[in-house]
């Protein structure tokens, strides 16, 4: 074989293949290789490529993939197994595909890795759980599943190469480009790179997409952890931009480059490889980074690099040699297979939990179930979803009870108030054909029936109107008509989203996709949202014709049961780019819930959403409570199973449920532990905890340590034994989780350590077999820069949940003290802090310098149980350009004796502050105090 065609040799290594292509390339083609777009290469034989397909329920884009449940949903099977085969359902529904459209590449964007801190956070349902632990297994079993590599840890090739999604530390959307998110130490390594690390680490993950937000103040895109985490995870790991985030560099609100050339050639200096940018206009990109290797802002070296990266991964899943022409599976068949199908219904299924289920309401008996009226708003709707396949077909809730019951048995009522819409002597009129057309103005004495538009209320005063005279939902048009014509919300930026505004003696109704308002009736009739103000906009008056709390008040009065279908829509408040302020359910499903839960003591809700409600006053009202992501066409028939008794549901809650949505605090604090957020630090009490679900029976437990004193090197070993003595076959998922007794540091009020779920027989026992890894006991040190096992006392706990805990075990580490702090020996970084007030780090994108920053007096860092050797402090500071500020060194407490104090005046001569100390101390905590502003990196007392 010539030299030339070493690279399509699969016998060779990888390495070797890739150095020999290297060689072969012009300069051009290897920065064209760097664009989603890659252009192919004719004269070496490589096709041209485009990267990128996302698999949040499926494979997007192949016509008729099969549609899986929402990741949150997945999360909350806590089942990798499962997982791991919804992963390899997806890669032959991907490589079949590929397979028919060769130049698709098999790069898949996702797992979402990126933790549920905050359910207001707009793409919640993206991701799998707020738990590092459990986002973990379950991130790094899709990929298994994804790789092709189900049984093993990963090997030479790849049926798909899994791009984690979004590093780093990406939970809010308003203001992501430039608002920024602040980790401490800790809480970065403890937290947020744990799910990141562990699929790369094992092999089953080949890089990362990066987020579009700022850690530290600096844009994900030019991360120093790109080099320091990522590529010291594994070296090879492909790093890829998310869609125009290079460009926004030196475009959005605060930009941090005034040019493309910039913002792309340090781009690659912190270490990208992909450019996903600018759609198909590669030369854009290409043009910018010649251009920067011609002024020296990147060098050839960094090209080859990235370049090999990305060569290496299409090596990986065989673009290069005999393998990728002989895929066995590839038929078009395999996409939305049978199987694959009856996956995600199990998927869906084994997703249900079961919240609350007051005197055992559930399950309903079927036989004794002579009327059921099923009511809400998603009774008759399966919603579709961001970034998902597109289905059609679905089981609807009240479809999949009237299947199972009959249609004598069954009823509906939906519950949406029927209204119509009048301006003086005009209604809104919509037409009656079955596929729609343009809204007029109609002159009319009274209603008529193209008067009378269903309201679907999704909360935060966003409502759709359903035109009742075809039964499609009205949407706003690009020329600023009106159609009805959509069965279902739909598109990118939903125009069936309507506001109605109070407004002088009436109301006017908003646009709210375009920010217009139903203009006043025109001379041709037609309607339109061509209103710039409320001021200039048609004044309607709102007439009632249905109210749907009370309709459906007076159909569930005399029913056998009440089943209610409530939750949001996955379109609409909250979605990439548009964060909600709000969790709870839209009033007007409120309504409905309490009227019916007052008509009828048998009133069963279930839930589905995207992210976790604030329910309170519901589940208070309603004996039964069930939960479902936006599971695709399998929604009705899962839930149907679970409240009639099928199946028994035994899902358990991924995210915590607070009760209000001030239980959430700040949003934008990323310090879960200064904030005291999520399961591992909040002192709220949850309406439900993570980790929670019921099922249709109960089990007994039983938990031993098989060796309760270990030293560090020896791994936690638990075996449970768990019985059903009860009558319904059920899974358990036994959880458990560990706390440190006492510690100088804030720790975990408790962690998830290991999981399982597993299926229990009535009438029957299982044994089960835990070995944890001691270290997932370990802290950072922010000190050694490492994980360390604090020697002491711990409580290892089987729980329900997180805080149903049904036994305990105590647990002793025998390991090395950890000694008071030294700031004697070096330079100590003050990001390295134990606590903290007011202050904040800011990294630097080129060194990985963090400084410190506080904007008034009062902020304070702290050093716990210092060892003090010596008699002078130094610390470096950012001089000010102008004035001047105090830093001052107090023991014990920010009042606490005075030990220096710190001068950072404008225009010094060196950043090096140098002070006596004004006391001879020994051993105590140090606490730096600013009295304004000021902006610090390290300080050494010697």
């Amino acid at each position: 074989m010539s030299a030339e065609a070493e690279f399509t040799n699969p016998a060779l290594p990888v390495a070797e293949r890739v150095r020999s292509l290297l060689t072969q390339l012009t300069l051009e083609e290897k920065l064209a290789m760097m664009h989603q777009y890659s252009p192919g290469i004719p004269r070496l034989g490589i096709p041209p490529l485009v990267w990128g397909i996302a698999v949040r329920r499926g494979a997007d884009p192949v016509p008729g993939a099969t549609v899986f449940p929402q990741a949150v949903g997945l999360g909350a099977t806590w089942n990798p197994n499962l997982i791991t085969r919804i992963g390899a359902a997806i890669a032959a529904e991907i490589r079949a595909y590929h397979h028919q459209r060769p130049e698709v590449g098999l790069a898949i964007w996702g797992p979402v890795t990126n933790l549920l801190r905050d359910p207001r956070w707009g793409r919640n349902e993206e991701g799998y759980s707020e738990c590092p632990v459990l986002t973990s297994a379950l991130a790094t079993a899709m990929c298994r599943g994804l790789s092709g590599h189900a049984d093993s840890a990963g090997g030479q090739h790849r049926a798909t190469t899994p791009i984690l999604q979004h590093f780093l530390a990406y939970n809010h959307e308003n203001g992501r480009g430039s608002r920024s998110a602040y980790l401490r130490p800790r809480v970065l390594h403890e937290y947020d790179l744990r799910a990141f690390k562990t699929p790369i680490v094992d092999g089953v993950a080949d890089g990362v997409m990066l987020a579009y937000s700022r850690v530290n103040g600096v844009p994900n895109h030019l991360s120093p952890h790109i080099r320091g985490q990522v590529r010291a995870w594994n070296p090879d790991s492909v790093v890829m931009s998310d869609a125009w985030a290079p460009s926004f560099l030196a475009m959005d609100e605060s930009p941090s480059y005034q040019s493309r050339l910039q913002a792309y050639a340090a781009a690659v200096r912190a270490g990208l490889d992909l450019f996903v940018d600018q759609g198909d206009r590669s030369d854009i990109i290409t043009d910018n980074l010649r251009q920067g290797l011609a002024n020296g802002l990147i060098s050839e070296g960094m090209l080859d690099a990235a370049v090999g990266r990305l060569l290496r991964m299409r090596m990986r899943w065989g673009q290069f040699d005999a393998r990728e022409n002989d895929d066995a599976g590839c038929e078009s068949q395999v996409v939305d297979a049978q199987a694959h199908r009856q996956l995600a219904a199990r998927a869906a299924a084994e997703a249900i939990v079961l919240l609350t289920n007051r005197d055992d309401l559930l399950p309903l008996d079927p036989a004794a179930a002579r009327r059921v009226v099923v009511v809400g708003q998603l009774a008759a709707m399966v919603c579709r979803d961001w970034y998902s396949p597109q289905f059609d077909g679905a089981w609807t809730p009240v479809a999949a009870v009237t299947s199972l019951l009959g249609h004598d048995r069954v009823s509906l009522v939906e519950g949406v108030d029927v209204i119509a819409l009048r301006c003086q002597d005009r209604y809104i009129a919509a037409p009656a054909t079955p596929k729609g057309g343009e809204l007029t103005w109609q002159s009319a004495t009274a209603v008529e029936a193209p008067h009378a538009f269903a309201v679907f209320d999704w909360g935060s005063d966003v409502l759709c109107l359903r035109a009742e005279s075809n039964g499609r939902f009205l949407r706003s048009r690009s020329n600023r008509t009106v159609v009805n014509d959509r069965l279902a919300p739909e598109g990118w930026q939903v125009r069936e989203r309507f506001r109605l505004e109070p407004h002088g003696t009436g109301s006017v109704l908003l646009d709210v996709s375009t920010g217009h308002y139903v203009a006043p009736p025109a001379a041709d009739g037609v309607l339109r949202v061509a209103a710039a103000t409320a001021d200039t906009a048609a004044v309607l008056h709102v007439e009632l014709i249905t109210d749907g709390a009370t309709a459906v008040g007076e159909g569930a009065a005399d029913a056998d049961a009440v089943v209610a279908f409530v939750g949001n829509h996955p379109l609409i408040n909250g979605r990439e780019a548009e964060d909600r302020t709000e969790i709870g359910l839209a009033p007007s499903q409120e309504r409905v819930v309490h009227a019916a839960a007052a008509a009828n003591p048998a009133t069963v809700v279930a839930l589905v959403s995207s992210y976790p409600l604030a329910v309170e006053d519901i589940a208070a009202a309603a004996p039964a409570m069930l939960w479902s992501s936006h599971a695709g066409p399998e929604l009705g028939t899962s839930l149907t199973d679970a409240i009639f008794g099928v199946r028994a549901p035994a899902g358990r809650l991924p995210q915590t449920w607070p009760r209000r949505v001030t239980d959430l605090g700040d949003m934008y604090e990323y310090d879960i532990i200064k904030g005291r957020k999520t399961y591992l630090y909040s002192d709220a009490e949850p309406l439900f905890s993570f980790g929670h679900g019921l099922t249709y029976t109960r089990f007994w437990y039983d938990m031993s340590l098989l060796r309760p004193i270990l030293c560090v090197e020896n791994p936690i070993e638990v075996s449970v034994e768990v019985g059903n003595p009860g009558p319904v076959d059920s899974d358990e998922v036994l959880q458990l989780y560990g706390r440190a007794r006492q510690s100088r540091h804030p720790r975990a009020l408790r962690q998830l350590l290991a999981f399982r779920r597993v299926h229990v027989p009535a009438g029957t026992a299982l044994s089960a077999q835990f070995t944890i890894p001691l270290q997932e006991l370990a802290m950072w040190d922010v000190e050694r820069h490492e994980f360390v096992v604090e020697p002491g006392d711990y409580d290892i706990m089987l729980g329900r949940s997180s805080t149903d805990i049904v036994a305990t075990r105590l647990l002793t580490v025998r390991a090395d003290p950890v000694g008071p702090r030294r700031l004697d020996l070096e330079p100590v970084r003050l990001s390295d802090f134990d606590d903290y007030h007011a202050f904040w780090p800011e990294d630097d994108a080129e060194t990985g310098l963090t400084t410190m920053i506080c904007a008034d007096a009062g902020a304070w860092l702290v050093f716990r149980d210092v060892v003090v050797r010596g008699q002078r402090l130094r610390m470096r500071a950012v001089r000010p350009t102008t004035g001047w500020a105090a830093v001052e060194i107090r023991m014990n407490g920010p009042e606490g004796d005075l030990l220096a104090v710190v001068a950072v005046v404008a225009d010094a001569d060196d950043d090096v502050i140098d002070v006596p100390l004004a006391a001879n101390v020994k051993r105590g905590d140090i606490f730096i105090v600013s009295t304004g502003a000021v902006r610090l990196t390290t300080v050494q007392i010697r």
